[in-house]
Protein backbone atom coordinates (compact mmCIF):
# COMPACT_ATOMS: atom_id res chain seq x y z
CA UNK A 1 0.00 0.00 0.00
CA UNK A 2 2.82 2.37 0.86
CA UNK A 3 4.44 1.69 -2.51
CA UNK A 4 1.18 2.51 -4.32
CA UNK A 5 0.92 5.87 -2.51
CA UNK A 6 4.50 6.71 -3.41
CA UNK A 7 3.82 5.87 -7.04
CA UNK A 8 0.72 8.08 -7.15
CA UNK A 9 2.73 10.94 -5.57
CA UNK A 10 5.48 10.60 -8.17
CA UNK A 11 2.94 10.60 -11.03
CA UNK A 12 1.19 13.75 -9.72
CA UNK A 13 4.54 15.45 -9.25
CA UNK A 14 5.40 14.61 -12.86
CA UNK A 15 2.14 16.12 -14.15
CA UNK A 16 2.82 19.29 -12.16
CA UNK A 17 6.34 19.52 -13.60
CA UNK A 18 5.06 19.12 -17.16
CA UNK A 19 2.43 21.84 -16.63
CA UNK A 20 4.99 24.26 -15.24
CA UNK A 21 7.52 23.70 -18.04
CA UNK A 22 5.17 23.28 -20.99
CA UNK A 23 1.68 24.66 -20.35
CA UNK A 24 2.64 27.79 -18.40
CA UNK A 25 5.33 28.97 -20.90
CA UNK A 26 2.75 28.45 -23.64
CA UNK A 27 0.43 30.89 -21.91
CA UNK A 28 3.31 33.33 -21.55
CA UNK A 29 4.00 33.14 -25.28
CA UNK A 30 0.36 33.89 -26.09
CA UNK A 31 0.32 36.89 -23.80
CA UNK A 32 3.63 38.18 -25.25
CA UNK A 33 2.26 37.78 -28.78
CA UNK A 34 -0.80 39.90 -27.95
CA UNK A 35 1.45 42.55 -26.44
CA UNK A 36 3.65 42.52 -29.54
CA UNK A 37 0.66 42.95 -31.88
CA UNK A 38 -0.55 45.85 -29.75
CA UNK A 39 2.82 47.58 -29.94
CA UNK A 40 3.00 47.05 -33.72
CA UNK A 41 -0.49 48.51 -34.18
CA UNK A 42 0.48 51.57 -32.15
CA UNK A 43 3.69 51.98 -34.14
CA UNK A 44 1.81 51.74 -37.44
CA UNK A 45 -0.62 54.40 -36.24
CA UNK A 46 2.32 56.67 -35.42
CA UNK A 47 3.80 56.08 -38.86
CA UNK A 48 0.55 57.16 -40.52
CA UNK A 49 0.87 60.52 -38.83
CA UNK A 50 4.49 61.05 -39.83
CA UNK A 51 5.84 62.59 -43.01
CA UNK A 52 6.36 60.26 -45.93
CA UNK A 53 10.07 60.99 -45.79
CA UNK A 54 10.62 60.05 -42.11
CA UNK A 55 13.20 57.30 -41.69
CA UNK A 56 10.74 54.91 -40.02
CA UNK A 57 8.19 55.32 -42.82
CA UNK A 58 10.76 54.86 -45.57
CA UNK A 59 11.62 51.39 -44.26
CA UNK A 60 8.12 50.10 -45.04
CA UNK A 61 7.22 48.76 -48.49
CA UNK A 62 3.87 49.19 -50.23
CA UNK A 63 2.74 51.59 -47.56
CA UNK A 64 -0.71 53.20 -47.66
CA UNK A 65 -1.88 56.05 -45.49
CA UNK A 66 -4.70 58.58 -45.24
CA UNK A 67 -4.90 62.23 -44.30
CA UNK A 68 -1.41 63.11 -45.59
CA UNK A 69 0.19 66.44 -44.65
CA UNK A 70 3.76 67.18 -45.79
CA UNK A 71 5.97 70.26 -45.52
CA UNK A 72 9.15 70.66 -47.59
CA UNK A 73 11.71 73.39 -46.85
CA UNK A 74 14.78 74.78 -48.58
CA UNK A 75 17.49 76.82 -46.88
CA UNK A 76 15.36 77.27 -43.78
CA UNK A 77 12.30 78.55 -45.69
CA UNK A 78 9.17 76.65 -46.65
CA UNK A 79 9.13 75.48 -50.26
CA UNK A 80 5.74 73.79 -50.39
CA UNK A 81 3.07 72.36 -48.12
CA UNK A 82 1.01 69.42 -49.34
CA UNK A 83 -2.34 67.94 -48.30
CA UNK A 84 -3.79 64.74 -49.77
CA UNK A 85 -6.69 62.47 -48.92
CA UNK A 86 -4.46 59.41 -49.26
CA UNK A 87 -1.03 58.26 -50.41
CA UNK A 88 0.69 55.02 -51.31
CA UNK A 89 4.23 54.11 -52.25
CA UNK A 90 7.36 52.17 -51.38
CA UNK A 91 11.00 52.68 -50.62
CA UNK A 92 11.95 50.63 -53.67
CA UNK A 93 10.13 52.86 -56.18
CA UNK A 94 11.06 56.14 -54.48
CA UNK A 95 7.74 57.60 -55.66
CA UNK A 96 4.56 58.28 -53.70
CA UNK A 97 1.18 58.39 -55.40
CA UNK A 98 -1.34 60.89 -54.04
CA UNK A 99 -5.10 61.29 -54.30
CA UNK A 100 -7.15 64.51 -54.02
CA UNK A 101 -4.17 66.82 -53.73
CA UNK A 102 -3.77 70.42 -52.61
CA UNK A 103 -0.32 72.08 -52.60
CA UNK A 104 0.64 75.51 -51.27
CA UNK A 105 3.78 76.99 -52.85
CA UNK A 106 5.62 79.53 -50.73
CA UNK A 107 7.81 82.53 -51.46
CA UNK A 108 9.67 83.81 -48.39
CA UNK A 109 7.24 81.94 -46.12
CA UNK A 110 4.18 83.52 -47.77
CA UNK A 111 1.78 81.51 -49.94
CA UNK A 112 2.17 82.60 -53.59
CA UNK A 113 0.30 79.85 -55.46
CA UNK A 114 -2.21 77.13 -54.61
CA UNK A 115 -2.56 74.05 -56.83
CA UNK A 116 -5.33 71.43 -56.55
CA UNK A 117 -5.88 68.29 -58.61
CA UNK A 118 -7.32 64.78 -58.62
CA UNK A 119 -4.06 62.84 -58.43
CA UNK A 120 -0.37 63.45 -57.94
CA UNK A 121 3.03 61.99 -57.19
CA UNK A 122 6.18 62.91 -55.26
CA UNK A 123 9.72 61.90 -56.05
CA UNK A 124 11.06 61.11 -52.57
CA UNK A 125 14.63 62.00 -53.56
CA UNK A 126 14.24 65.23 -55.57
CA UNK A 127 10.96 66.36 -53.92
CA UNK A 128 9.59 67.11 -57.42
CA UNK A 129 5.81 67.01 -57.76
CA UNK A 130 3.37 66.05 -60.50
CA UNK A 131 -0.36 66.77 -60.29
CA UNK A 132 -2.87 65.37 -62.79
CA UNK A 133 -6.58 65.67 -63.50
CA UNK A 134 -8.68 68.86 -63.26
CA UNK A 135 -5.69 70.88 -62.13
CA UNK A 136 -6.22 74.46 -61.00
CA UNK A 137 -3.34 76.83 -60.17
CA UNK A 138 -4.32 80.07 -58.43
CA UNK A 139 -2.10 83.04 -57.61
CA UNK A 140 -2.60 84.97 -54.41
CA UNK A 141 -4.00 87.96 -56.35
CA UNK A 142 -6.65 85.89 -58.10
CA UNK A 143 -5.34 84.59 -61.45
CA UNK A 144 -6.64 81.06 -62.10
CA UNK A 145 -4.97 78.68 -64.56
CA UNK A 146 -6.84 75.47 -65.41
CA UNK A 147 -5.09 72.59 -67.15
CA UNK A 148 -4.90 68.80 -67.20
CA UNK A 149 -1.50 68.51 -65.51
CA UNK A 150 1.40 70.40 -63.95
CA UNK A 151 4.96 69.46 -63.01
CA UNK A 152 6.91 71.23 -60.24
CA UNK A 153 10.71 71.33 -60.22
CA UNK A 154 11.89 71.68 -56.63
CA UNK A 155 15.39 72.69 -57.73
CA UNK A 156 14.25 75.44 -60.12
CA UNK A 157 11.07 76.30 -58.16
CA UNK A 158 9.09 76.33 -61.39
CA UNK A 159 5.60 75.05 -62.23
CA UNK A 160 5.26 73.78 -65.81
CA UNK A 161 2.36 72.60 -67.94
CA UNK A 162 2.80 71.68 -71.63
CA UNK A 163 -0.91 71.15 -72.25
CA UNK A 164 -3.78 73.51 -73.06
CA UNK A 165 -4.32 76.18 -70.39
CA UNK A 166 -7.39 78.32 -69.71
CA UNK A 167 -6.71 81.41 -67.61
CA UNK A 168 -9.19 83.70 -65.87
CA UNK A 169 -7.86 87.03 -64.58
CA UNK A 170 -8.99 88.75 -61.37
CA UNK A 171 -12.11 90.85 -61.85
CA UNK A 172 -11.93 94.64 -62.01
CA UNK A 173 -14.48 97.44 -62.24
CA UNK A 174 -13.84 98.14 -65.97
CA UNK A 175 -15.60 94.99 -67.16
CA UNK A 176 -15.44 91.22 -67.17
CA UNK A 177 -12.35 89.12 -66.43
CA UNK A 178 -9.79 88.56 -69.14
CA UNK A 179 -10.29 85.00 -70.43
CA UNK A 180 -7.24 83.48 -72.12
CA UNK A 181 -6.40 80.18 -73.80
CA UNK A 182 -2.91 79.02 -74.69
CA UNK A 183 -0.25 76.39 -74.14
CA UNK A 184 3.07 75.92 -72.33
CA UNK A 185 2.41 77.50 -68.95
CA UNK A 186 5.42 78.46 -66.83
CA UNK A 187 5.17 79.81 -63.27
CA UNK A 188 8.24 81.25 -61.55
CA UNK A 189 7.40 80.90 -57.86
CA UNK A 190 10.24 83.07 -56.53
CA UNK A 191 9.38 85.92 -58.91
CA UNK A 192 5.61 85.46 -58.67
CA UNK A 193 5.31 85.57 -62.47
CA UNK A 194 3.17 83.47 -64.82
CA UNK A 195 3.75 82.93 -68.53
CA UNK A 196 1.76 81.34 -71.36
CA UNK A 197 4.35 80.72 -74.06
CA UNK A 198 2.40 79.51 -77.11
CA UNK A 199 -0.83 80.07 -79.07
CA UNK A 200 -2.26 82.85 -76.91
CA UNK A 201 -5.83 83.99 -77.58
CA UNK A 202 -7.61 86.26 -75.08
CA UNK A 203 -10.78 88.31 -74.75
CA UNK A 204 -11.89 90.99 -72.29
CA UNK A 205 -15.38 92.41 -72.43
CA UNK A 206 -15.67 96.03 -71.28
CA UNK A 207 -18.60 97.76 -69.55
CA UNK A 208 -19.16 99.99 -72.59
CA UNK A 209 -20.05 96.92 -74.64
CA UNK A 210 -16.78 96.87 -76.58
CA UNK A 211 -14.29 94.02 -76.24
CA UNK A 212 -10.57 93.50 -76.58
CA UNK A 213 -9.64 90.43 -78.61
CA UNK A 214 -5.95 89.56 -78.42
CA UNK A 215 -3.78 87.06 -80.27
CA UNK A 216 -0.08 86.72 -79.42
CA UNK A 217 2.83 84.32 -79.22
CA UNK A 218 3.12 84.67 -75.44
CA UNK A 219 1.63 86.41 -72.41
CA UNK A 220 3.00 87.39 -69.00
CA UNK A 221 1.13 88.04 -65.75
CA UNK A 222 2.14 88.98 -62.22
CA UNK A 223 1.03 87.71 -58.86
CA UNK A 224 1.64 91.22 -57.48
CA UNK A 225 -0.63 93.28 -59.78
CA UNK A 226 -3.16 92.93 -62.62
CA UNK A 227 -0.91 94.13 -65.42
CA UNK A 228 -0.90 91.85 -68.48
CA UNK A 229 1.83 91.80 -71.13
CA UNK A 230 1.66 90.22 -74.58
CA UNK A 231 4.52 89.73 -77.02
CA UNK A 232 5.44 88.20 -80.38
CA UNK A 233 3.19 89.21 -83.30
CA UNK A 234 0.50 90.79 -81.13
CA UNK A 235 -2.82 91.50 -82.84
CA UNK A 236 -5.54 93.39 -80.94
CA UNK A 237 -9.06 94.05 -82.13
CA UNK A 238 -10.98 96.91 -80.48
CA UNK A 239 -13.66 99.41 -81.54
CA UNK A 240 -13.52 98.61 -85.29
CA UNK A 241 -9.71 98.87 -85.20
CA UNK A 242 -6.99 96.29 -85.52
CA UNK A 243 -3.61 97.03 -83.94
CA UNK A 244 -0.50 94.98 -84.73
CA UNK A 245 2.86 95.22 -82.99
CA UNK A 246 5.63 93.31 -81.20
CA UNK A 247 4.39 94.00 -77.67
CA UNK A 248 1.29 95.15 -75.83
CA UNK A 249 0.54 95.91 -72.18
CA UNK A 250 -2.79 96.19 -70.35
CA UNK A 251 -2.21 98.78 -67.62
CA UNK A 252 -4.40 99.30 -64.56
CA UNK A 253 -5.22 102.23 -62.32
CA UNK A 254 -4.41 100.55 -59.02
CA UNK A 255 -6.42 102.95 -56.88
CA UNK A 256 -9.57 102.56 -58.96
CA UNK A 257 -8.97 98.86 -59.76
CA UNK A 258 -9.74 99.64 -63.38
CA UNK A 259 -8.13 98.97 -66.76
CA UNK A 260 -6.85 102.44 -67.62
CA UNK A 261 -4.95 102.01 -70.90
CA UNK A 262 -3.52 99.62 -73.47
CA UNK A 263 -0.04 100.33 -74.85
CA UNK A 264 1.07 98.73 -78.11
CA UNK A 265 4.78 99.34 -78.75
CA UNK A 266 7.74 98.53 -80.95
CA UNK A 267 6.44 99.63 -84.35
CA UNK A 268 2.66 99.57 -84.65
CA UNK A 269 0.29 99.24 -87.58
CA UNK A 270 -3.35 100.28 -87.16
CA UNK A 271 -6.18 99.61 -89.61
CA UNK A 272 -9.80 100.68 -89.34
CA UNK A 273 -12.95 101.18 -91.34
CA UNK A 274 -11.85 104.50 -92.92
CA UNK A 275 -8.22 105.04 -91.85
CA UNK A 276 -4.86 103.40 -91.32
CA UNK A 277 -1.81 104.48 -89.34
CA UNK A 278 1.73 103.56 -88.42
CA UNK A 279 3.81 104.78 -85.50
CA UNK A 280 6.34 103.59 -82.98
CA UNK A 281 3.67 103.24 -80.29
CA UNK A 282 -0.07 103.62 -79.78
CA UNK A 283 -1.75 104.22 -76.41
CA UNK A 284 -5.46 103.59 -76.03
CA UNK A 285 -6.36 105.84 -73.10
CA UNK A 286 -9.61 104.25 -71.97
CA UNK A 287 -10.29 106.71 -69.14
CA UNK A 288 -10.05 109.76 -71.45
CA UNK A 289 -11.44 107.91 -74.51
CA UNK A 290 -8.55 108.94 -76.75
CA UNK A 291 -5.95 107.17 -78.89
CA UNK A 292 -2.40 108.57 -78.92
CA UNK A 293 0.09 107.82 -81.73
CA UNK A 294 3.73 108.58 -80.86
CA UNK A 295 7.04 108.09 -82.66
CA UNK A 296 6.91 109.34 -86.27
CA UNK A 297 3.17 108.73 -86.58
CA UNK A 298 1.53 108.74 -89.98
CA UNK A 299 -2.23 108.53 -90.45
CA UNK A 300 -3.87 107.93 -93.81
CA UNK A 301 -7.58 108.61 -94.22
CA UNK A 302 -8.94 108.04 -97.69
CA UNK A 303 -6.02 109.52 -99.66
CA UNK A 304 -5.13 112.22 -97.12
CA UNK A 305 -1.96 111.73 -95.07
CA UNK A 306 -1.27 113.32 -91.68
CA UNK A 307 2.10 113.30 -89.94
CA UNK A 308 3.53 115.02 -86.89
CA UNK A 309 5.33 114.43 -83.63
CA UNK A 310 2.15 113.16 -81.99
CA UNK A 311 -1.35 112.43 -83.34
CA UNK A 312 -4.28 112.13 -80.95
CA UNK A 313 -7.73 110.81 -81.85
CA UNK A 314 -10.27 112.26 -79.41
CA UNK A 315 -13.76 110.99 -78.50
CA UNK A 316 -12.93 107.55 -79.76
CA UNK A 317 -11.62 108.80 -83.10
CA UNK A 318 -14.22 111.41 -83.97
CA UNK A 319 -11.74 114.30 -83.66
CA UNK A 320 -8.04 114.58 -84.44
CA UNK A 321 -5.34 116.71 -82.83
CA UNK A 322 -1.85 116.83 -84.29
CA UNK A 323 1.25 118.18 -82.55
CA UNK A 324 3.56 119.94 -85.07
CA UNK A 325 1.44 118.66 -87.90
CA UNK A 326 2.44 118.09 -91.47
CA UNK A 327 -0.40 117.31 -93.84
CA UNK A 328 -0.40 115.98 -97.35
CA UNK A 329 -3.87 116.34 -98.81
CA UNK A 330 -5.27 114.89 -101.99
CA UNK A 331 -5.71 117.49 -104.72
CA UNK A 332 -9.40 117.92 -105.26
CA UNK A 333 -10.97 119.81 -108.15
Amino acid sequence: MKNIKNLIFVVLLGFLFVEVLIVFPSKLEIEDDKSLRSRVAKQEEKIKNKKLFDDDASKLSDQRMGGVHLVESQQGLRDWELFAKSAEGSQASGTWKLHQVRVLFYNKDKVEFTVVGDHGSIDAKSKDLSILGNVSTQSENGYIFQTSSIFYSSQKREILSPSLVTMTSPKDVSGESLILKGRKMLVLVDQSKMFINADVAARKLMKNGLAFDVAASSAEFSGKNKEAKFSGKVVIGYDKMQLEGPTAAFLFDGDADKLSSVLVDGGVKVTGADKSAVSKSVTLDLLANKYIFRGSPKVTQNEDELTGEEIIFLEGGKKVRIEKARAKLENRK
